[in-house]
This record gives C-alpha cells, structure tokens and sequence, in this order.
C-alpha cells in the first residue's frame, strides 16, 4: 500500500508541475489559450492572464497581436519561458508586450519570470516589464519596438554574437535609460569591450554582444603557440 501511495505522489507531481508546451493546434496568437498544453483547469488564457507555471515555444511561428489597451503574455515569478528555435513577433500594429505579475522588479525588487530565447530564436515585443530577466543566447536576437521604457524595471543579458535591436530608442537613449539594465555574458556592458551599438535607421539601435578583447587575445596567444609548436 505504501509502495503505491509513493507512485500516487510522484505521478500528482509531475501532473501539477508539468509545464505548458505551445502547440499552435488554433492559430499563431500568443493569447489563445487552445494554442497551448498543459494550461491549468479552469484557466481562461487572455491578455495579462498569470501562467503559474514554466512555458515553452518549440520551433515555433507565433504573434503578438493587437489586443484593447497595452497588453502583455504574464507569466508568475520563479517561472521560465523558454523560445527556442522560434520566431516570435508583433503583428497588426501591436503594442503589446511580455512580462510578470505586478509588484515584480528588477534590478531591484522581486524578480519575475526569466524569459530565454536561445537556439537561433528571433523574438519581437513592444516591451518587457515586471521584474523579467531577459537572456538572449548567442544564435538568436530580440527586438523592442516600444518608445519610452521598453525594459521596464526588467533586465537583459546578452550572450556573445546576440542581438539586441530598439526600433524606437536611439543610441542616447539606450545609453540613458537602457545601459544600467543590461549586461553582457553576466557582467557589465562597456561598448567597445563587451559590445557594440549602431544606429538602426533614424529612430533605433542596435547592440551586438562581442568577445572581450582579453578573451580575443588569449584565442589568438593560442593559436600562435600551436603554429609554433608544429613547426618545431
């Protein structure tokens, strides 16, 4: 008997801690709930509709449509989003966005959901906000098309070779009110040694995430050293 309450107890974990897969089975809206598996009984999916648990996009097409009011996908604190070889965008003019439950905030505060694009992922947003920690992996770039404070009270960090695009904040501006919010591989960001910006046409920016010149160099002290040692 106590063999199979220890069964029960592991199979009622898994169940109530199983994370919410995107399937696409209705359409490509982020907001529909019958795009999704896993979503809990009960739950009606909308805009700023908590997901309490970690959410997964798989080689997945999804968009961000316009919705009523400035909205967002809202995901609890603690949980991860995870967009791997997907490409996630605005669609029909949105002005709608990703981010956790309110009284999240980072740097300071509580943290929210993280929120990983990773696997040559290319994702879109008018903003992030809510204490979400943002990673972009070294394969896959995001973009915010939002004026004003696109991370809002958020972070972001940028693996080496990321991308990181502002449709609507120039470089002043990114240096401004976006610099102290972002890092590069876990550290602080200082153009020139850990990334770079350009101008993305007349409104925008563009920051490429590179290698330390430290790290270059150790790479390059290496492959002299291996040159030398072949031809001794």
């Amino acid at each position: 008997m106590f063999k199979y309450l220890i069964i029960f107890s592991i199979l009622s974990i898994g169940l109530t801690n199983a994370a919410v897969i995107w399937t696409g089975d209705s359409n490509s809206d982020i907001f529909d709930g019958a795009n999704y598996n896993g979503l809990p009984g009960g739950l009606e999916l909308g805009p700023n509709v908590t997901i309490s648990d970690n959410v997964t996009f798989n080689n997945a097409t999804v968009t961000i449509p316009q919705v009523t009011g400035q909205q967002r996908l809202q995901v609890g604190s603690g949980f991860v989003v995870t967009v791997n070889g997907s490409n996630i965008s605005l669609s029909g003019g949105s002005n709608d966005g990703f981010g956790g439950a309110p009284g999240s905030s980072l740097p300071n505060g509580n943290a929210g959901p993280t929120l990983d694009i990773i696997g040559g992922s290319q994702f879109e947003a008018f903003f992030i906000v809510n204490g979400v920690n943002m990673n972009v992996d070294g394969t896959s770039s995001a973009t915010l098309a939002g004026a004003g404070n696109p991370v809002n009270i958020s972070t972001i960090n940028l693996e080496t070779g990321a991308t990181l695009s502002f449709t609507r904040e120039t470089i002043p501006q990114f240096n401004t009110e976006h610099l102290s919010k972002v890092t590069i591989n876990g550290l602080a960001a200082q153009e020139g040694v850990n990334y770079t910006i350009d101008a993305l046409g007349t409104t925008g920016s563009i920051i490429t995430a590179i290698p330390e010149p430290s790290v270059s160099l150790f790479g390059a002290l290496g492959c002299a050293l291996l040159l030398l040692r072949r031809r001794r």
